[in-house]
């Protein structure tokens, strides 16, 4: 029997590491009609503030080639109309949740935090969506400076939940932002959310979304995701990593996990195949069977210990 398995920070315990993405399962059940939620090893909200939001200008999303672009906006409709309309469901079907929060300014996040008061019974933790535009640092992302991250951070210290904090790729300081996550509590870095871009429609030869510029995610993102997942837990090995970004197959998931991921997210693959995530779970034990490994915590960060050579030897 494989052990499926696997622990972050804080305390937190998932009965087997494949989660949603944040921002591709909406705000509570949407997925439940297409598998039963309660077998992911946690649930992701879509990001959340205080306040409630548009989002961009449409097209929203369009396909380039391996990819996806988007430009959602991080549209929402506050924290505390969430608690009204989304939180019951959530609790009724017990799924263990992760609550994604962002914000503009570093006070935002401490009042999201306030706000996420009292969800305990079905909320395990909250990730922290720092790859957003800062207005108090010219626009700036919150995820390219290691001293706002770490401003974040003691914002939301009174958090009663595990905190995650999910990070961008798109900055040559991501070792020294995942550190001062890891230093300012965190329980796991979410490594990590989608790469800048955009495209061209061919016809008119105008920018493919309403917003001109939007994120890359799905199978392209992937190499880009699983070096930063390996380089973090080269640098920080006891530090709790969930990889996210391209994860579409098995192998996608065994990667991460090898590269020292303790848990994986299945984000833009769901979009084709709402039960991808579900999919990859049932592969897994088998997987990780063949490759010669008793449970995911024995194949989290195989690749830095000589991969399936150092478990035959």
């Amino acid at each position: 029997m494989i052990e499926l398995a696997t622990r972050l920070g804080g305390g937190l315990h998932l009965e087997n590491p494949v989660m949603n993405a944040s921002g591709t399962a909406g705000f509570s059940t949407e997925l439940d009609g297409y598998f039963d939620m309660r077998r992911l090893g946690a649930f992701v909200t879509k990001s959340l503030a205080h306040f409630a939001t548009q989002g961009n200008p449409s097209p929203r999303a369009a396909g380039a080639g391996p990819a996806m672009l988007n430009s959602v906006g991080l549209a929402g409709p506050g924290i505390q109309a969430w608690r009204i309309e989304h939180a019951p469901r959530l609790a009724k079907l017990g799924v263990p949740t992760f609550v994604s929060i962002w914000g503009r300014t570093v006070a935002d996040y401490e009042r999201a935090v306030a706000e996420l008061e009292g969800l305990e019974a079905f909320a395990i933790g909250i990730e922290i969506n720092v790859s957003c535009p800062n207005i108090e640092d010219r626009g700036n992302m919150f995820a390219h400076s290691p001293a706002v991250v770490a401003e974040v951070m003691d914002a939301t210290r009174a958090a009663r939940l595990p905190r995650t904090v999910k990070l961008s790729p798109n900055t040559h300081l991501i070792l020294e932002v995942a550190d001062a996550a890891r230093s300012g509590g965190a329980a796991g870095a979410v490594l990590v959310n989608t790469a800048m871009g955009m495209g061209i429609d061919e016809g008119l030869l105008v920018p493919t979304l309403g917003a001109k510029g939007g994120g890359v995610s799905g199978p392209a993102l992937h190499p880009i995701a699983l070096r930063a997942v390996y380089e973090c837990h080269a640098a920080f090995p006891d530090f709790p990593l969930v990889g996210v970004g391209g994860v579409s197959t098995t192998r996608d998931a065994v990667a991460m996990l090898a590269a020292g991921a303790s848990a994986v997210q299945v984000g833009t693959a769901s979009f084709v195949e709402p039960r991808a995530a579900m999919r990859i779970l049932a592969e897994l034990p088998m997987r990780v069977e063949k490759l010669g490994f008793s449970g995911i915590g024995d194949l989290v960060g195989a690749a830095h210990r000589g991969g399936i050579a150092a478990t035959r030897r």
